[in-house]
């Protein structure tokens, strides 16, 4: 599950106000001025993920930022891993088999990813 959310996690970026004149990747930086700070690109780092442009399952470390980081993480992490968890089982443990019902939609929002409608069905 953790490497569906590196490689098409639901954040984005977000944008942080600098409190201090600091230089980042050769820029300087003001206080007050505003920054993005882009988790996706950062989960597709080379220098960071083999293959990173690809979906491997069973990638191991996976330091990914699709939850954000330290004390800016998403609250909320631990119950969707949970419930990612037992999604997976109980669709793995189910006598039907999970298959696309047609083109998902998603929501058009610049720093977080999610579907409108994701058409599912269950097929024996």
């Amino acid at each position: 599950m953790e490497e569906l959310v590196r490689f098409d996690g639901p954040v984005q970026g977000t944008t942080r106000t600098a409190v201090r004149s600091c230089r980042i990747g050769g820029i300087d930086i003001m206080p007050g001025q505003k920054i993005v700070a882009l988790f996706a690109a950062a989960n597709r780092d080379p220098a960071a993920f083999t293959q990173a442009d690809e979906l491997v399952l069973d990638r191991a470390p996976n330091r990914h930022l699709g939850y954000g980081w330290g004390p800016h993480s998403c609250i909320g992490t631990t119950v969707a891993q949970a419930g990612l968890r037992a999604l997976v089982a109980a669709l793995s443990g189910h006598p039907a088999r999970l298959v696309a019902a047609g083109e998902g939609v998603r929501r058009r929002t610049a720093t977080m990813r999610a579907f409108d409608t994701l058409p599912a069905a269950l097929l024996p």
